[in-house]
């Protein structure tokens, strides 16, 4: 049976009222040049938007359970009230795989066929300990794909401007869903102290915890899940710290002062992470943490039973500039481009992320 795709988008790949004030109704916001071109590939397979294929927006500020409980939990149950379908197949990128576990684990697995999970921390990634621990929104490391890091580099700038929080608490309220993307106890001791022969902090003594991944991470069914991981890219892996003062808040474990990298990763993700526990049915693709979106479709098409039709063409992304701004006859000029992309935040502001780019067939 042919059962309804639902398509979970990772972070940054959701804009709207519920994550930004006065950007109107759920789409992929700036991430519609990541992920459009794949939701094509799943048309090129017979799957039509609205008919059976499904996109599920959602706050990805929230925690995840909190994002399962409202977005997605309530999105497949109207999918198969409308398509009169008992299950659906998800398709999680990045964080949005963890959504499509965290309801396959506490909420009604009998509702899912298949979980296709690309590019995913299941044992967490080590970027977010420079946010919950440091406050840096999102983290500094600049990504090899220039969209994705186009994007997460506008969200920055726009928390910066408009939602200034000068305190690490106060963050941390804001982006509880960092904690859920901390490292994992799987994941192993990832802080190593400078000048100390690199001696590492148990993680299991650190002060901050990934309480949701410690405890997903306890039972694992590999029957109806499936691993797309990447690799050949520099990915971190470690941190080297220096020591801080134990009586703040703000780096108590440390504070990173350089990192060991490897290669098995697609950038973002370790491939050690992304596989998880989950080494049956698991394929890795040299690729960066977007550019396994469109390189598994031949994975993907063989999961799902589905030919692929024709080739997608994909745009090749060769610059990202991120502007805010007032209305004004100058930037009327970068609006009317047609590589640009347009968000308005209220009160004459503008949100714009131009591109420039050539395209090709993959």
């Amino acid at each position: 049976m042919d059962y309804p795709i639902v398509f979970i988008p990772g972070l940054f790949g959701s804009l709207g009222d519920d994550v930004i004030k006065g950007t109107g109704e759920f789409s992929f916001g700036f991430a519609e040049k990541v992920y459009k071109p794949f939701i094509k590939i799943l048309n090129s397979m017979g799957y039509i938007e609205g008919e059976d294929l499904f996109i599920s927006y959602y706050d990805w500020k929230k925690s995840v359970l909190e994002s399962v409980d409202k977005y997605l939990a309530q999105d497949i149950k109207k999918i198969k009230k409308d398509t009169g379908h008992k299950k659906v197949i998800i398709i999680g990128h990045s964080l949005g795989g963890l959504l499509g576990r965290a309801y396959m684990t506490y909420f009604n697995p009998s509702n899912v066929e298949k979980l296709i999970m690309i590019g995913t921390p299941n044992f967490g990634a080590i970027n977010a300990y420079c946010f919950w621990s440091g406050g840096k929104i999102p983290y500094s490391k600049v990504e090899d794909n220039i969209l994705y890091n186009g994007i997460k580099q506008g969200f920055k700038l726009y928390y910066d401007l408009y939602h200034r929080e000068d305190y690490i608490r106060g963050l941390r309220n804001l982006f509880p869903v960092a904690k859920d993307l901390l490292p994992s106890y799987e994941y192993g001791d990832y802080l190593c102290i400078e000048d100390k022969d690199d001696k590492q902090i148990p993680i299991q003594e650190m002060s901050i915890k990934n309480d949701f991944l410690n405890e997903i991470n306890k039972s694992v069914d590999e029957d109806n899940i499936y691993i797309i991981s990447g690799k050949d890219f520099y990915t971190n892996k470690d941190f080297i710290i220096k020591e801080t003062d134990k009586e703040k808040t703000k780096w108590f474990d440390g504070k990173p002062v350089n990192s060991y990298q490897t290669t098995y990763g697609d950038g973002t993700v370790t491939t050690f992470s992304t596989l998880g526990n989950f080494g049956k049915n698991s394929i890795i693709l040299e690729g960066n943490h977007t550019d396994i979106l469109y390189k598994s479709k031949n994975y993907i098409s063989k999961i799902l039973g589905k030919a692929i039709i024709e080739d997608v063409e994909i745009e090749k992304i060769e610059k990202v500039e991120v502007v805010l701004s007032r209305k004004s006859p100058e930037i009327e000029t970068i609006i009317s481009d047609k590589g640009s992309q347009t968000i308005d935040l209220g009160n004459d502001n503008l949100w714009i992320m131009t591109t420039k780019g050539k395209k090709f067939n993959i």
